[in-house]
């Protein structure tokens, strides 16, 4: 049996209710690349790993040929990385956030400074 790959990605992503915005925020790819691939009537392993991930389904009773062990291994790296990418931008985020704070203090400084400034040149 052909299986219609982009069309049975599609029904699962409409029942999962997940925005075609956020898959493709998640995957940094436009929302046209998406409705393109629903399209599609083969598409990677890769890719329906990816976006099963990004849904929260279990493409492999879909699609069981192409989720051999090699798809399996494929989903295990998904979440690794994922997990590791978040890592990475929660400290990024962390590190500018509290950048952004020590520097609103420091100016919060300055214009208490001058203020005392101005008030000192008033009073003479």
């Amino acid at each position: 049996m052909n299986l219609h790959h982009g069309s049975i990605i599609e029904l699962a992503v409409r029942r999962k209710s997940v925005s075609i915005s956020e898959i493709s925020r998640r995957m940094h790819v436009n929302r046209r690349s998406i409705y393109n691939w629903f399209q599609q009537s083969s598409l990677r392993i890769e890719l329906i790993c990816e976006i099963g991930y990004i849904i929260g389904y279990d493409f492999s009773q879909d699609f069981p040929d192409e989720f051999d062990s090699n798809g399996f291994a494929i989903l295990e790296n998904l979440v690794h990385n994922s997990k590791r990418g978040a890592e990475e931008s929660t400290n990024s985020a962390h590190f500018w956030m509290t950048k952004y704070i020590t520097l609103l203090e420091r100016y919060n400084d300055l214009l208490l400074h001058k203020d005392d400034e101005d008030q000192q040149a008033y009073i003479e």
